[in-house]
């Protein structure tokens, strides 16, 4: 057995799982090499101390994980000072709310009153129908007075078709 053969079979040397042959040569080998002879005692005294119980071991908690989150929580809560919970949650927060809904009204009232005052169109009679021109005016209902160069063209075309009518 060669020494790259020895450490590739010292974890199953330890573990027992060899065949008697192998076993035969890893012993063989380990009175042999130095080298390895001491690379096996490092790893076997390693595995020693690691599977020796030990009576100072501190006891697992369940949970350890839950409290620690929990004073790391509290000591943000502490490190907030009573004037910041204060301003922000009592007095900040509150204002802007009341702001906010204060604009919310004002913006759905101007909404609401969006249309055209109708008050002096209410005060003519059917009889009268001078507020037609008015409401036509203020409407755009009549284009054609909004543009004098159209009103100047019909009124020519009219000039032209008397004309050819005589």
């Amino acid at each position: 057995m060669n020494c790259k053969e020895f450490k590739n079979r010292i974890p199953d040397y330890l573990d027992q799982k060899l065949t008697i042959d192998l076993t035969n040569q890893f012993n063989e080998h380990l009175k042999n090499c130095s080298n390895c002879s001491l690379l096996f005692e490092k790893m076997n005294n390693t595995l020693l101390l690691l599977n020796k119980p030990d009576t100072n071991r501190i006891a697992e908690q369940p949970y350890y994980y839950t409290q620690l989150k929990q004073k790391m929580e509290n000591r943000l809560q502490q490190n907030e000072s009573f004037l910041h919970i204060l301003v922000t949650k009592k007095v900040l927060q509150p204002i802007l709310y009341l702001g906010s809904i204060i604009i919310a009204v004002y913006i759905g009232i101007l909404i609401g009153s969006g249309t055209p005052n109708t008050t002096k169109y209410a005060e003519k009679t059917k009889t009268d129908t001078s507020y037609i021109e008015v409401l036509a005016q203020y409407q755009y209902f009549n284009e054609m007075e909004l543009e004098s160069i159209e009103k100047n063209l019909i009124s020519e075309d009219s000039i032209y078709s008397n004309n050819q009518n005589k």
